[in-house]
Formats: C-alpha cells, sequence, structure tokens
C-alpha cells in the first residue's frame, strides 16, 4: 500500500512539473501566438510558422461562376504576438490571378512597389516597406508596438464604416438615403442622393463593386464630408449626385478580392440585365437607373471608382467622331488634373470598320444601353505619381473633396 502510495505521489509531481512548463518539450523561441482572420473585412488565409520568429500567410482566391478567372488581391489581417517582438511574414498567393481567362504574367506589379499597411486601431493605418522575394512570395519584417498589429494591403473601408457615415448625415436636408435592393446575402443596397434633385445636370457615381478596392469608398466619404461643411449654395443649385457606396457588400464584409458570393464580376455583362438571383446588386442599379431615366433624371455622367496598379481614367468605347463624349471627357479630365492629384491619363478605346463594341463593362454597358456618357476611375493602389507616394486614407478623401468643385465646374461649363 505505501510502495503504490508513494509512487502515486511521484506520478503526480511528475505530472505537474510537465504540465508547469509545456515549453520545454516545444520551441521556446515561438513568439507568433495566432493569425486572426475571423474579423469583418479579414481575408480567408492559411497560414503557418516557419522558424521561431516567421509566418508564412498564404492567401486565398476567390472565383467567377461559368469562367476560369479568379483573384487574390486582398488581405487584412490580425498578427498576434508580445509587445517588442520583431516579426517577419511572408505573403503568398496560392494560385496565379486569370483574367478574362488568361493566367497573369506577373503575380504582383512591381512598378512602384506594393501597398502595405499596420495599424494598432484599425483607423489610423501606417504604410510599410514590403520587399519581394525570389518566386512569387513578399517579405515584410517589422516590430511590433503592442501585443497585436493589423495588417493590410490598402486601408480598409468596412461596411460598418459605411453605416457610421449614413447615421452622420441621414438626418441633413441636402442629403436622402434610398434603398434600391438587397444582396445576395440580403444586405440593403442604397442609393445616397447629394445635392439638388431638380438640378439641371445629375451624376451617378458607383464604388466597391470589387471588394478589395477600398479607395473608392474614402473618395466618397471626402466628398460628402466636403459637400455637408461647406454648405456651398452653388455646388447645391448646379448638380446632384447619385451615389452607390458600396455595390459589394457580402464581398466587403468576406474579405473578398473580386466577385460577390455566387461569384460574379459587378463591372461585367453590363450588355444584358443582371440576373436577380445571382448577381442583384447589379440589377438594383440598373432598375434605379431606368426609373431615372423614366422619370426625365437621367444622369449626364457616370463614374465607376475602382483600384488598380496603374491609375487610369478608362474611356467608353467610341468613334474618333463623337464629339459629344470626347468634349466631356477631355472637360472631366482637364478639371480633375487642375483641382486634384489626378495626373496619369486616358486609356482610350475607338471603334474601328470591323471592331466589334464591347458592352461588358459598367462604362460600355451605360454609354450603349442607356446612353449615359460613363467612365471607369482606376485609383493606383500602390502609388500616387504627382504626390510621389504610396496613398492612404486621407489623399483619397482628398481627391472626393476636390470633386465638389470639379463637379461644379463640369455641370458650369457643360452646354
Amino acid at each position: 500500500m505505501r510502495i503504490f502510495f508513494n509512487r502515486a505521489i511521484y506520478l503526480s509531481l511528475g505530472l505537474l512539473f510537465l504540465y508547469s512548463f509545456p515549453l520545454l518539450s516545444q520551441n521556446n523561441n515561438i513568439n507568433i501566438k495566432f493569425i486572426d482572420s475571423y474579423f469583418e473585412n479579414a481575408s480567408p488565409v492559411t497560414w503557418a510558422i516557419q522558424g521561431d520568429t516567421i509566418v508564412k500567410i498564404s492567401l486565398i482566391p476567390d472565383y467567377e461562376r461559368e469562367t476560369l478567372n479568379r483573384q487574390t488581391d486582398h488581405w487584412n489581417f490580425k498578427i498576434e504576438a508580445p509587445k517588442g517582438t520583431t516579426i517577419k511574414f511572408i505573403l503568398s498567393k496560392q494560385e496565379a490571378d486569370i483574367y478574362n481567362g488568361r493566367q497573369a504574367k506577373n503575380w504582383w506589379n512591381f512598378e512602384h512597389g506594393i501597398s502595405c499597411y499596420v495599424s494598432y486601431d484599425q483607423k489610423s493605418w501606417t504604410p510599410i516597406h514590403i520587399s519581394k522575394l525570389s518566386g512569387h512570395e513578399l517579405l515584410v519584417e517589422m516590430t511590433i508596438e503592442e501585443n497585436f498589429v493589423y495588417v493590410a494591403n490598402i486601408p480598409p473601408y468596412t461596411l460598418s464604416d459605411l453605416e457610421n457615415l449614413k447615421q452622420r448625415i441621414e438626418s441633413n436636408h441636402r442629403i436622402k438615403i434610398i434603398t434600391i435592393g438587397e444582396t445576395v446575402e440580403k444586405r440593403p443596397l442604397e442609393i445616397i442622393r447629394l445635392g439638388n434633385p431638380k438640378a439641371q445636370h445629375s451624376i451617378l457615381i458607383r464604388a466597391r463593386a470589387h471588394p478589395w478596392e477600398p479607395g473608392g469608398n474614402w473618395v466618397i466619404e471626402g466628398l460628402i464630408n466636403k459637400f455637408l461643411e461647406e454648405n456651398s449654395k452653388k455646388w447645391l443649385e448646379a448638380f446632384c449626385i447619385y451615389i452607390m457606396p458600396m455595390a459589394n457588400k457580402d464581398g466587403v464584409v468576406r474579405g473578398m478580392t473580386r466577385f460577390n458570393v455566387r461569384g460574379k464580376d459587378l463591372n461585367r455583362n453590363w450588355d444584358v440585365m443582371a440576373d436577380t438571383l445571382l448577381c442583384p446588386e447589379k440589377y438594383a442599379l440598373e432598375k434605379f437607373i431606368e426609373e431615372l431615366i423614366k422619370t426625365g433624371k437621367k444622369p449626364c455622367f457616370a463614374i465607376d471608382i475602382h483600384n488598380d496598379d496603374y491609375g487610369k481614367i478608362h474611356a467608353a468605347h467610341c468613334s474618333k467622331g463623337d464629339k459629344v463624349y470626347l468634349d466631356k471627357l477631355h472637360l472631366f479630365e482637364s478639371l480633375m488634373r487642375e483641382h486634384t492629384s489626378f495626373s496619369e491619363g486616358v486609356k482610350y478605346s475607338w471603334e474601328t470598320k470591323n471592331s466589334l463594341i464591347p458592352a461588358s463593362t459598367f462604362q460600355n454597358g451605360l454609354s450603349q444601353r442607356y446612353g449615359i456618357d460613363a467612365i471607369v476611375y482606376e485609383l493606383n493602389a500602390n502609388w500616387i505619381a504627382s504626390l510621389g507616394k504610396v496613398p492612404e486614407a486621407k489623399d483619397w478623401m482628398e481627391i472626393g473633396a476636390n470633386l465638389n468643385q470639379v463637379f461644379y465646374e463640369f455641370a458650369n461649363q457643360l452646354k
């Protein structure tokens, strides 16, 4: 009996010792505790710790329905590690992107580098250096200032941010928020009407058709803030702006890159009306446009705001003799150069005798189906050439603020 008791004591002491010092049987230099990708707008990732302070984070693409297209450009995650830890993390795409049925030649664009930002409060985002490794991977090394750090490719603008904006402005008499439909996952879709609906000229703006591209949301918030702050009677009388602020809400919440949750690209298939079940986000906007036209309020201009690696205005497919559209486009370009940081230029798509007219994208669909002059405005995600810097949210908000004067002069100079 005594022998059994002694053995029990020794076993208990041994187990106590083992569980009191679990790291003796593991690598006690591992400081990275967790990669959190389970919050609003967080990107779907897989991750693995390599060595003591290196973590490899693999980004998962999203896919287009009924095509080979896939894309991976969004990342937003949280690294948990003790304050003061110097960490290295490697970013890797699981697969090369496929765009319009063709595999992308380059996995990443490095004309000016790739942007990457960190934050400790998900409000203030600081750009950090990111470098290219051999193969198709990116490397970041940094010392964290808290017990965690958020990392994103572009300063995120979430659905919660949009809801906060709406709550702040909804009681203003110069604003009207109009519900026009709902997403696949039943999130309401809205138009924010800014200004006087009886104004002679109106402009339609859509943002966030692709979830990884938050620049348009920052532009819109800057536009609205300045319009209300300035309280300009001349702006109010000159134009009315219809804004679809976040077209792909489901994708934004889920941290996707390009498509909606049914695999549809909201900037494709504008030659036909959208399927109400597969792409209700596009269908809702099309029905709203048709209602504007029916009531005699057809917009004189439409802008679809995106992010890419180059930052240009993309014109609708047109002939070189289309003086009305080209004059309007040249006017808008000149005003953008005068009042904003835009400097990249315009990419034209010319009709030829034997060319088929592509109506697939936003600007071509609106032009050919509805007779609305339209453009796609790409904000360079990695570089603002005129400022010589990596873009920050405040830079895009400044563009939005100055768009008020652009629209005022644009409307006044239209014939």
